[in-house]
């Protein structure tokens, strides 16, 4: 579907294997409700695709606008992490967080696999086309496309030596929901090469995701439940 706010947060990560089943509770269970508790924050979603030998984990954060990320209560989550989150953050290893203005968002409903294509300089114009195309492919749900932005707040992982997998630079982030990972699959084949891409190997910003979690989904007053007391009441609910 089209997203409903006018920025977006697309995080990327490994786990610690020995931590994989705790990271799935706890992430589920209290740090995307708890971000998406924040006001200004619609909705979160996990996507994993277990085949990748880094950055098996995909976040996406459907987002009011730029300027939720620079928010008390979000800047409050990085700086100050839950009991449970500080002892997980050591077991983190190639994160990668990308804030986002968004740039066009169309679709209906949410797919089940994500395709992520993040870009260094493309012409608009190309993108636009690229994604215009992808959007009319079978089994093709819906397109987002986003602009990077810089010079906000950081969130920091202790790094563990030998186990952070280096990432190439980029300020343009598309993802191409569908009904299944092969539906998603061959529009980022197609999105590559419409790019001039084709060449580009299956890294963490050129591959496909499976949808793992939803939150809130049907249930909006979960949003609330889910908000630290020193926040007070929501003052507009979404």
């Amino acid at each position: 579907m089209a997203l409903k706010g006018q920025a977006f947060l697309a995080l990327w990560n490994d786990i610690a294997p020995a931590r994989e089943a705790e990271y799935d509770r706890w992430h589920t269970e209290e740090h995307v409700p708890e971000r998406v508790a924040a006001a200004g924050i619609h909705e979160g979603r996990r996507y994993v695709n277990r085949t990748r030998a880094s950055h098996c984990y995909f976040t996406f954060y459907d987002v009011e606008q730029p300027g939720v990320f620079e928010s008390p209560e979000y800047v409050e989550l990085l700086q100050k992490p839950t009991p449970w989150s500080e002892a997980m953050r050591p077991d983190f290893s190639n994160f990668v967080r990308s804030p986002c203005r968004l740039e066009r968002s169309s679709g209906i409903g949410v797919g089940a696999a994500m395709a992520c294509l993040c870009l260094a300089e493309t012409a608009v114009a190309d993108i636009a086309k690229a994604i215009d195309a992808a959007r009319e492919m079978p089994r093709i749900t819906g397109c987002h496309w986003g602009s990077r932005l810089g010079g906000l707040p950081a969130q920091n992982f202790k790094k563990t030596p030998g186990t952070t997998v280096e990432t190439r630079a980029f300020n343009t982030v598309l993802l191409i929901e569908a009904l299944d990972g092969a539906a998603a699959g061959a529009a980022l084949m197609e999105t590559k090469s419409a790019l001039g891409m084709a060449g580009l190997p299956a890294d963490f910003g050129a591959d496909v995701y499976d949808l793992a979690f939803v939150f809130p989904g049907a249930d909006r007053a979960a949003r609330g439940r889910h908000r630290r007391l020193s926040w007070g009441k929501e003052q507009n609910p979404q």
